[in-house]
């Protein structure tokens, strides 16, 4: 006997309802196993993160037992050095530092730039700079004009 039209569309309603729901539960369960797949691969990533910062705390140890190298990778390479003006002329003697100076004020006199000077001589660019200021003061002062 068929049922009546009501009771086959609650029927068709409960089949379509009991689709989706597998259909639900298949996607969760991916979903789900994707998940454990990233968890089981973020543990392995932090037990690796783990064994690597025990193996660098042993080195620091180690190292620290040793004392400080002597071997350094390459000296340090100043990137100024303030010229000790007061050395050898009393301040404002500017035949003194001229006379001591004179390989970057000749060099300058010449209209040389700051960084092909200290190329040239092997000084940093921030001395050669300064100096070349020293310079450009003392030539003010002789002429009476501006800096």
């Amino acid at each position: 006997m068929p049922l009546p039209p009501f009771w086959q569309i609650v029927a068709a309603c409960l089949l379509a309802i009991s689709v989706l729901a597998a259909a639900g539960v298949h996607v969760l369960a991916r979903r789900l196993a994707a998940m454990e797949r990233s968890r089981a691969a973020v543990e392995h990533r932090l037990t690796q993160l783990v064994y690597e910062v025990r193996r660098l705390d042993r080195l620091v140890a180690e190292i620290g037992r040793r004392g400080p190298t002597s071997h350094a990778a390459e000296p340090l390479v100043p990137l100024i050095s303030i010229p000790d003006l007061g050395r050898d002329a009393a301040p404002g003697d500017a035949a003194g530092l001229a006379a001591r100076h004179a390989d970057v004020w000749t060099r300058v006199e010449a209209g040389r730039e700051p960084r092909a000077i200290a190329d040239e001589i092997g000084r940093p660019i921030g001395e050669v700079e300064f100096i070349a200021g020293l310079y450009r003061q003392n030539l003010a002062a002789r002429s009476g004009g501006p800096a």
